[in-house]
């Protein structure tokens, strides 16, 4: 009972847990801004269309061979969206379970269960039971944040910044290939360096690298975030559903059981 109510009244819980909720949300918004960034530069080779004429008129995308990756960045960016509202949601439940009116109510839930305990033999395993319930449902959200945390630490934090790096290189491989287009038709006019650079940028190999390592980041990105950030806290969603089934269903059942009285 005592480290219950001293670990409910320490700040320095809650406050790991919602720094960490708040650090992954800025990890979150940096990954965002250089999905957006990488849509913007595909967005503008795509812009770049280079009229051939042989017989009849043809009008050639010269960043075809870059829209499925345009397609999955954007999607992925309505991903990452929802898995910084997803951890905002977890963010606000952890402020109502740590805030002052919770601890008020955790204490005294704690106190009267102790009270009852001493005080009524038939209605311990009751006092018991629900003091349990308010337990978890004081700090279930601050373990389910040290257990993701602890997981970051062991295997997701090493892979989101392998796969972040990879996006970064991504981008500045398409800066690159962008500037060296505008370089071109700076440098010889507009058709004479449109054809100068078309051979880079249609079916080119390095449009092909840069798919395949983005494509890669991206994948393994959205499974860290899934994992992380929806399908754990679920879980503990669901385990905290349950624990109170149990214990509410037990409680209930021992209130029906008659009590033997002997002579």
């Amino acid at each position: 009972l005592l480290l219950a109510v001293t670990l409910n009244w320490m700040p320095d819980l809650d406050l790991a847990a919602e720094t960490y909720l708040s650090a992954a949300m800025t990890d979150n918004l940096i990954i965002y801004a250089t999905a957006r960034t990488l849509n913007g530069l595909i967005s503008v080779i795509q812009s770049i269309q280079l009229s051939i004429s042989v017989g009849a008129g043809m009008g050639v995308n010269l960043g075809e061979i870059l829209d499925p990756l345009n397609d999955l960045i954007e999607r992925f960016s309505s991903f990452v969206l929802y898995a910084l509202a997803g951890l905002g949601l977890q963010k606000l439940v952890l402020i109502a379970t740590s805030s002052l009116v919770m601890k008020v109510v955790t204490t005294m839930a704690l106190l009267t269960g102790f009270i009852v305990w001493v005080l009524f033999g038939t209605a311990r395993h009751w006092a018991v039971r629900l003091s349990v319930l308010v337990i978890l449902v004081r700090f279930f959200f601050v373990i389910e944040v040290g257990t993701i945390s602890v997981l970051d630490k062991l295997y997701f934090d090493h892979q989101k910044e392998q796969a972040h790096t990879a996006l970064e290189i991504a981008r500045d491989q398409l800066s690159d290939l962008r500037t060296s287009y505008m370089n071109a038709v700076t440098e010889g006019g507009f058709f004479s360096g449109s054809w100068n650079v078309a051979s880079s940028l249609i079916g080119d190999d390095n449009q092909q690298g840069v798919t395949d390592l983005a494509a890669g980041a991206i994948v393994e990105l959205i499974v860290i975030m899934l994992v992380r950030g929806m399908l754990l806290p679920l879980l503990f969603v669901w385990l905290l559903i349950r624990c109170g089934q149990v214990l509410l269903r037990s409680t209930a059942l021992e209130s029906k059981i008659p009590v033997a009285v002997t002579e």
